[in-house]
């Protein structure tokens, strides 16, 4: 008789690929917009400001003020990881709760989202009733700090100014984070602007990393991979700094699996995980790009 993967096996690995994922969250997550999306195009809608008039005298006619209406085109992409499992993996891999399978799964999308996020940061938006305006990501607004001669506590204070400038934060309490990978971390930590007592009372050091700089959340990502989240180019690294109102993510489709026997191949079950999501930059004056040398 051919050896079959049982159904509880199947529910148990889907049951655990779903618990993986309540405990392994992509790092951005809780940083930007995230908008439910159906069908292949999402707008994001946005408003540009106004300004009030003086009225001098008596019964004067109404004058109405222009307010721009910024709509935004999110694409719709697809992700899917396809994984073969034979049947005498089986017992050893998926009854196991905290299995390795199920980990790796959800840590491959998870970084979808991440990484969909980071290119939209300063990728070329489309605008528009019919989104045929393009507009690329200085047109738009978004600054460059160039640190790569060292991040110090002089770039961030740069940073700062730029979207105080801007008016970005000043009005009301905002929240930003900055995307960092390990070389950046080194270097913030040599910053005693940032981790001596003798400058601010805030202790930013918990367990031997800087979490926070200057009210930014620091989020960091690894930079000796294959495939960095941080884009690098020419010994140049391009992190980030953005308010969580500078990117809208829409997502069509949360984290879907399916479980299937294959029958052309022998006691072989595939187990497929798909992801369909798109981002865009909301504003061009939430978001900066800060280059930092590899």
């Amino acid at each position: 008789m051919s050896a079959s993967i049982d159904n509880t096996l199947i529910t148990q690995f889907s049951d655990s690929v779903h618990v993986a994922a309540q405990q392994i969250r992509a790092r951005l997550r809780g940083s930007v917009i995230v908008k439910p999306m159906t069908g292949d195009v999402f707008a994001y809608d946005g408003l540009g400001t106004v300004d009030a008039y003086e009225v001098l005298g008596r019964y004067q006619p109404v004058t109405f003020s222009e307010i721009e209406h910024k709509r935004r085109k999110i694409a719709r992409r697809r992700f899917v990881l396809t994984l073969p499992i034979d049947a005498s993996d089986v017992r050893g891999a998926l009854l196991n709760p905290q299995s390795d399978y199920a980990a790796a799964c959800v840590r491959a999308m998870e970084r979808v989202f991440d990484r969909i996020v980071v290119e939209s940061l300063f990728a070329t938006v489309y605008t528009g009733r019919e989104f045929a305006t393009s507009v690329n990501a200085a047109t738009d607004g978004v600054q460059t700090v160039n640190a790569t001669g060292g991040l110090t506590y002089e770039k961030l204070l740069e940073v700062a100014q730029n979207f105080m400038d801007m008016e970005v934060g000043t009005d009301s309490p905002e929240k930003f984070v900055m995307g960092i990978s390990g070389d950046e971390h080194t270097a913030l930590m040599k910053s005693l602007e940032l981790v001596s007592g003798d400058y601010s009372r805030q202790y930013v050091v918990d367990k031997g990393q800087i979490n926070t700089a200057i009210g930014i959340d620091l989020i960091k990502f690894a930079g000796q991979v294959t495939r960095p989240i941080l884009n690098v180019s020419g010994g140049v690294r391009d992190c980030f700094v953005m308010s969580t109102r500078g990117i809208c993510v829409g997502m069509s489709k949360e984290l879907g699996l399916k479980i299937e026997n294959r029958t052309d191949l022998i006691e072989t079950t595939q187990v497929q995980i798909t992801f369909q999501l798109g981002a865009t930059r909301t504003e061009g004056v939430l978001v900066q790009k800060v280059t930092t040398t590899d």
